[in-house]
């Protein structure tokens, strides 16, 4: 079913990122992973195998993406309220708003001009550590879109050697003006995204990104 939840969250002068995803059934369990400064500081998983045997597919994803978005809200409260078993009680840097990491990943994007084309999206992504812009192979890169907190996973892949990765996939036809694209990077210890803002019919060169 491959559904999930992404939001910044500010507690005092720290910038926390909150990320809630459906692994889909080959792997039933809910995730929850909370970020600081491109570390991961908490992680939640709840299984639901034994709640999705027998249980029809349309009922199924209903009570999913209920369950989900309680998990989503429920960290995001403990964060708030300072409940929340974070890794050490290390108390977390600042990370900009739009989630951009300090100490995190560095996403490019290779092919500005080019990554649309025929109704496709082809996104040639090279990967670097934010301090020494060591390129990082071996890490986990994802795209989706997102609009009005509803994330849809488009890709999945892992970088190379060399740091590099290609996404590929169809662009939905009934994209919602105002929706992102984003591409993210983890992995496990750091994180990284880049975003693009979309227009209600993408076209080449119609997709801005935004500043970092």
């Amino acid at each position: 079913m491959n559904f999930g939840f992404n939001s910044n969250v500010r507690v005092g002068e720290a910038m926390y990122h909150v990320q809630t995803e459906d692994r889909g059934p080959s792997h039933p369990f809910l995730d929850t992973v909370v970020y600081a400064a491109g570390r991961v500081i908490y992680k939640r998983s709840t299984s639901y195998e034994k709640f999705a045997r027998g249980t029809e597919a349309a009922a199924l994803a209903k009570k999913l993406h209920e369950r989900l978005s309680q998990q989503h809200r429920d960290v995001i409260a403990e964060l708030e309220a300072g409940t929340l078993a974070i890794h050490g009680k290390e108390k977390a840097p600042p990370v900009a708003e739009d989630g951009d990491t300090h100490g995190g990943f560095d996403v490019r994007l290779l092919n500005p001009k080019s990554w649309f084309a025929a109704g496709n999206v082809i996104l040639e992504i090279e990967l670097c550590e934010k301090n020494s812009q060591k390129r990082v192979g071996g890490a986990d890169v994802e795209a989706c879109l997102e609009h009005d907190k509803q994330r849809i996973p488009c890709a999945e892949v892992r970088t190379n050697t060399k740091g590099c990765a290609t996404l590929k996939f169809p662009m939905p036809a009934n994209v919602t003006e105002g929706s992102s694209l984003v591409v993210r990077a983890t992995d496990v210890s750091r994180y990284g995204e880049l975003r693009f803002r979309l227009k209600s019919k993408p076209r080449e060169k119609t997709a801005a990104p935004v500043s970092q």
